[in-house]
């Protein structure tokens, strides 16, 4: 053992000292003494790790950066995709989506965030391949090719680095993927890339900011997300005056009288402003700790920490959140919005275009629950809970053209 760990070290010596291409020649009688002493050596350690059976161990090279593509090299990859003839159907999962019913993972790590469109079945996700470290796939659904990988990301702490393979760098607080590239905001502002045809300014009112979750397509409807600013709707901590009539305006909008526009969709051709009346507050949930029970039906808590989460502490959805209320959709040449507000007594759906807008459900004690979706045929389909059964609009853009227009009730 002490032999072969001897023969090691040697080895790791001879091989650190590298004979420089040199004449001869100019070196001292000492120095040529020197120099074939160390050759005689290595000859001799080369002997004895043969007859030990060691093999000196290569170095190991550092793994080998995404490869670099040129904008139209990544167009091509993409224009390879089949075109579908039909539409397909997304389903929301925490680790990757569903298409059709059949779940679609990656096998380099979980899939953190991600965008789609049912119509042209493009999609791209966020996959976290090791701790902080992520790379953004583009994909269409039924393909037999892979994804293309678009770009690598890296956080640290709360900032986003964007590297795409393409060469270009970004920076910022919120990382979105949509159907075809992805968006990376720094507050009001924000970068669109779309592989093979570069990036656009995204450029919001200073009173927002682009929310960090999109329950719609930004790619295909043209439309993204704003959340007004703490500070611009007096929420702030240092403004009790403030924060208490803020207070009261939330309470108003979750009755259903008043409004409390905290949220709006931007176009992003432009610049084009919907205002969307959902509070900024509804989107907390609360947990409850330091409990004591104080008979079977009675617990006595002594401390609640409120966060903001889409989920509640049980696994179901926080129906209140802003994610699940707001839902917007790519009907060809006619993006809908279908929301939940001024409180939960209505659900609605709006033309984004014409600015038409038509109540798709009405309940005075609430609706507690409802889901939107795409068909793989376009159509978009509501369900939500009244009560104690369920309904649903099979057909919203349909309702659209025939209901009546409460736009200009609500405008006010």
């Amino acid at each position: 053992m002490k032999k072969s760990i001897g023969i090691l070290l040697l080895s790791t010596l001879c091989g650190a000292l590298p004979l420089q291409a040199q004449n001869v020649d100019n070196l001292t009688p000492e120095q040529q003494k020197q120099l074939l002493n160390l050759l005689l050596l290595q000859q001799k350690v080369a002997q004895l790790n043969a007859q030990n059976g060691y093999t000196p161990q290569a170095a190991v090279a550092p793994a080998a950066a995404a490869p670099q593509r040129s904008d139209a090299e990544l167009a091509a990859a993409f224009d390879a995709f089949p075109a579908l003839t039909a539409g397909v159907q997304f389903e929301r999962f925490r680790d990757g989506f569903a298409i059709n019913g059949r779940r679609y993972i990656d096998p380099e790590g979980k899939i953190t965030s991600y965008g789609f469109d049912a119509q042209s079945g493009d999609f791209t996700y966020l996959a976290e391949t090791n701790a902080g470290e992520y790379v953004l796939k583009s994909g269409r659904a039924l393909a037999s090719a892979e994804p293309v990988t678009i770009a690598t990301a890296r956080k640290q702490g709360a900032q986003w680095q964007v590297s795409t393979v393409t060469g270009k760098k970004f920076t910022g607080y919120r990382l979105i993927p949509s159907s075809r590239g992805f968006v990376i905001a720094r507050d009001n502002t924000g970068f669109r890339f779309v592989p093979g045809h570069g990036t656009t300014n995204i450029v919001a009112p200073e009173t927002f900011t682009i929310a960090a979750l999109q329950n719609g397509d930004i790619a295909n409807t043209g439309y993204i997300l704003l959340e007004r600013t703490p500070e611009s709707n007096g929420s702030q901590a240092n403004n009790s005056l403030g924060s208490l009539f803020n207070a009261v305006k939330s309470l108003g909008s979750v009755v259903g009288v008043g409004k409390k526009e905290d949220y709006a969709l931007l176009n992003i051709e432009n610049n084009r402003l919907v205002p969307v009346n959902v509070s900024l507050e509804d989107k907390q949930v609360q947990v409850m700790s330091a409990c004591r029970q104080r008979n079977m039906l009675i617990a006595q808590c002594d401390k609640m920490d409120s966060y903001d989460s889409v989920f509640q502490p049980n696994g179901m959805r926080n129906m209140s959140h802003y994610f699940w209320r707001i839902n917007w959709f790519n009907v060809p040449g006619r993006p809908i919005l279908v929301s939940q507000e001024g409180g939960l007594s209505k659900v609605s759906a709006t033309d984004l275009n014409s600015g038409k807008k038509v109540i798709l459900f009405e309940r005075t004690l609430g609706i507690a629950n409802f889901a939107a979706t795409q068909q793989a045929n376009g159509k978009i389909s509501v369900t939500a809970q009244m009560g104690f059964s369920s309904e649903t609009r099979d057909d919203v853009a349909a309702l659209l053209d025939t209901l009546p227009d409460v736009a200009e009730k609500t405008a006010n």
